[in-house]
């Protein structure tokens, strides 16, 4: 373990304020409405210090906490993986990135992984009451590289909050489920409400002790979001579906760590992906992944907007 350069790089206008976190995996740590004081992204209990940059490095030992990035897969990827193996959560979120430049409402980053020849950049603009981050993914290398992205975004949530999804999602597939509650691996379960009725657009309390995961099918049309009960406000993300088709739910609520560990996660991902699978050789598998011959780059953008509602 080492200790990191605790730099922020903060973006403000009157609408929100924004952290960022170059020597975290270029993470951004907080996404605040400057109307109602609501912080929108949960914030890490991890001690100050960060877990060395590797493939055998677990996602549950870093900040687990804002907004990190999944690339170039999200579950360990195994040695028999096409390019070879990948770590928990990929390279990016253990990596210090470069800040290459910034003013009041942009920044931007980049770093180059280590699993793989892949540099990887990320701008930053804050407009209104949205913050946009435009991504590009460069394979530096001199061979083919494939891999696989997923947004990790963990929204701070509290009991009675709700998870929107767009009109067209009505069924989910479940990757995982503790101790398979709502089923095994592969169960198709309908949205919201399964058919034992499970309803999974209403958040619990930290005390359920739960955790699932889904994927969406391919999807039409990008947009998601979560709405904050006590301040009225929704958290609207918006992306490109035909560059990232799908997209990963992850309803946790006081059940991660599976092995016990503290301290126990209460969140929401809600994570555009270019996959509906949890690692890069299951991405191979099935041809979602996405490939990049030496020099060619893959770019895309998300949005978070947090606006005012009445009520849903």
């Amino acid at each position: 373990m080492h200790m990191v350069d605790t730099k922020v790089c903060f973006l403000k206008n009157y609408e929100l304020s924004v952290e960022v976190l170059p020597a975290e995996g270029g993470r951004i740590s907080s996404i605040m409405s400057l109307h109602s004081g609501m912080e929108f992204l949960t914030q890490t209990r991890r001690s100050g210090q960060y877990p060395r940059a590797g493939l055998a490095t677990r996602f549950q030992d870093g900040p687990c906490a804002g907004i990190e990035e999944c690339l170039p897969t999200v579950g360990p990827s195994s040695p028999d993986t096409e390019g070879g193996p990948a770590p928990d959560h990929g390279d990016f979120w253990q990596l210090p990135w470069e800040l290459d430049s910034s003013s009041p409402t942009t920044a931007s980053l980049h770093a180059v992984g280590f699993s793989r020849k892949l540099n990887f950049s990320k701008n930053l603009s804050l407009e209104h009451d949205t913050l946009r981050v435009a991504y590009r993914v460069e394979n530096s290398g001199l061979t083919p590289q494939s891999f696989l992205y997923a947004c990790h975004p963990l929204f701070a949530v509290s009991a009675g909050d709700r998870v929107i999804l767009a009109d067209e999602i009505r069924e989910l597939t479940l990757e995982y489920s503790k101790g398979d509650r709502l089923g095994q691996r592969g169960s198709v379960l309908s949205w919201p409400t399964t058919e034992l009725g499970a309803q999974l657009d209403v958040t619990l309390g930290p005390q359920a002790g739960t955790a699932e995961m889904f994927y969406s099918k391919r999807i039409d049309k990008g947009f998601c979001g979560i709405y904050r009960e006590s301040s009225a406000q929704m958290l609207e993300i918006s992306f490109d579906s035909k560059r990232l088709p799908y997209l990963g739910v992850w309803l946790c609520y006081g059940g991660w760590p599976s092995d016990g560990g503290e301290p126990q996660q209460y969140a929401v991902a809600l994570e555009p992906t270019t996959s509906p699978c949890n690692t890069l050789a299951d991405a191979q598998r099935t041809h979602t992944s996405i490939s990049l011959k030496p020099g060619q780059t893959y770019d895309w953008e998300i949005a978070f907007r947090v606006r005012k509602m009445r009520s849903l």
